[in-house]
C-alpha cells in the first residue's frame, strides 16, 4: 500500500449508527458499545505495508481510556484516588489486514466487572466495508498505586461503566 497517498483525515466524532460506503449498517458484537475513532499515523504501518499488530493494542488502551473518561473516570479521578486500572492480560485475534487510509473504529465495552477485576472486550471495524478486522479482550486489575495491591471498585463505578453500554 502506498503510504505517500494522501488520506482525508476524518477526525469527527463517530455515532453509534455507522454505515459502510454502500449504505449498509455496521453490526457490532453488542448493541451499544462505546465507539472510539482511530486516527492512523504513518508510524502505525509496518514494513509489510499494513497496520502493525502492536498498534491494535495501543488503540485498545486509547479506547478504554476514552471510555473511562466519558463515564466520569478521567485522569484526575485516578490521580486523586491513588488507584488505577492495570493490564493483566491481552488476547487479540487478528481477522483481516488493515492498511494506510483505512477508516477504523474500535468498539469497546466492559463485559464483566466485579471486586477488582474488569474484563473489557473490543471489536476493531473497518468503516468502509463494515468488516471486523480484530477482536480482543483485556483483563484489567484495579489497583492501589501506593501499596500495589488490588483495590475493590465501588458499586457506583461498576454501575456507571456497565450502564454506559447497556
Amino acid at each position: 500500500m502506498n503510504m505517500n497517498h494522501e488520506c482525508e483525515n476524518k477526525s469527527e466524532p463517530v455515532s453509534i449508527d455507522l454505515y459502510t460506503e454502500t449504505g449498509d449498517k455496521i453490526l457490532f458484537d453488542v448493541k451499544k458499545p462505546f465507539i472510539y475513532h482511530v486516527n492512523l499515523d504513518k508510524s502505525d504501518i509496518d514494513g509489510q505495508g499494513h497496520v502493525n499488530n502492536v498498534t491494535y493494542v495501543k488503540w485498545m488502551e486509547q479506547a478504554a481510556v476514552a471510555h473511562s473518561d466519558a463515564v466520569g473516570y478521567g485522569t484526575t479521578f485516578y490521580q486523586e484516588t491513588g488507584a488505577a486500572f492495570f493490564v493483566r492480560k491481552h488476547e487479540v485475534e487478528y481477522l483481516a489486514q488493515s492498511f494506510w487510509c483505512d477508516q477504523l473504529v474500535v468498539a469497546t465495552w466492559p463485559d464483566k466487572m466485579e471486586r477488582f477485576t474488569a474484563i473489557r472486550r473490543y471489536q476493531v471495524v473497518r468503516v468502509t466495508d463494515g468488516k471486523t478486522v480484530a477482536r480482543a479482550v483485556t483483563n484489567w486489575i484495579f489497583m492501589n498505586r501506593e501499596n500495589e495491591r488490588p483495590q475493590r471498585m465501588s458499586k457506583e463505578m461498576i454501575d456507571k461503566f456497565l450502564q454506559s453500554v447497556s
